[in-house]
């Protein structure tokens, strides 16, 4: 599989051309400021989950199916979450628990000795926990995510391929890329919470030849992947099955009025006749006319002899 690698720091692959980049979704890297490790994380790091997908995305993940995945990863993030922000409660907490100690270790030890023992002993202890579990949780979290992502990629093997990225700059110096980058850059992107320097990014990948042997050996319609810049309007909206089918020898098209909302038609687009007759048992709304596609009509034998 050319997408296990995708995403993965320890990758030293080159990238494969045939991979093909057909969606990308931001890390909303914004967090509680009052959050605890452990028992009390508060809104962490998150991808939002779209209310649907794009029609183009669709071909390649089910809405349903992308949902669960965005779910599986917010939780990963949110399990292994620590506090973002420099000055936070669970560091000021670690503050006070240090200077408390050493007026414990005045007060209460008798000898020079042991109180030099118990002022060092409870000055970094707070400091030695902070630290220790900020690596603990940041090891946690690449394996989760990583190995979630690997094991995606493995069991779907359908040439569709996931990948955590980012990019941005950092004094002046660009880092990862909108469209790519690892996984340490996506990292980066967790420890800035207005993204203003980094963005983290959840990719779509399709590889190309992969994607085209396994649709011919399931025997389904090959479609082939587009870059979110090269996508058309239709390719970016929901996707057509969402909606309301129209009656036969009609098509949904654009228009700028909107429908009547007791009218059953996405928003945005109307019913006009593919042909000059509509079927018989077609109802026209009230207020709407039926008007062909296309006003430029062909000559009729008679005209066409006389020009």
């Amino acid at each position: 599989n050319k997408c296990e690698n995708m995403g993965n720091s320890d990758s030293s692959l080159p990238p494969d051309a045939n991979n093909v980049l057909v969606h990308s979704f931001q890390l909303d890297a914004d967090a509680d400021f009052c959050s605890l490790p452990i028992c009390c994380p508060g809104k962490q790091a998150m991808f939002h989950k779209p209310k649907n997908f794009s029609s183009h995305l669709s071909n390649f993940i089910p809405y349903q199916e992308g949902a669960k995945m965005i779910e599986d990863i917010n939780k990963i993030l949110l399990e292994t979450a620590f506090p973002n922000r420099q000055c936070n409660p669970f560091f000021i907490l670690c503050m006070l628990l240090s200077i408390l100690s050493v007026g414990v270790a005045l007060a209460e030890s008798d000898t020079i000795l042991s109180s030099m023992g118990f002022l060092m002993f409870g000055l970094f202890l707070p400091y030695v926990i902070y630290f220790g579990l900020m690596i603990y949780k940041k090891s946690a979290r690449k394996s989760g995510l990583l190995t979630f992502v690997r094991e995606w990629n493995e069991t779907k093997n359908n040439g569709v391929c996931l990948s955590l990225g980012g990019g941005g700059n950092v004094r002046g110096v660009a880092v990862g890329s909108e469209t790519g980058g690892t996984y340490e850059n996506f990292y980066m992107a967790t420890w800035d919470p207005k993204s203003l320097l980094v963005r983290g990014y959840l990719h779509i990948f399709v590889n190309y030849q992969e994607r085209a042997n396994w649709c011919q050996q399931i025997g389904v319609p090959f479609i082939p992947p587009v870059p979110p810049h090269q996508q058309t309007m239709d390719q970016q909206l929901a996707h057509q099955g969402q909606f309301p089918a129209p009656p036969a020898g009609f098509a949904l098209v654009p228009q700028h009025p909107q429908p009547p909302p007791e009218f059953q038609v996405p928003a945005g687009y109307a019913l006009v006749p593919q042909y000059p007759q509509p079927p018989p048992e077609f109802q026209i709304p009230g207020g709407y006319a039926l008007v062909p596609e296309s006003q430029d009509l062909p000559p009729s034998y008679n005209q066409a002899s006389k020009m």
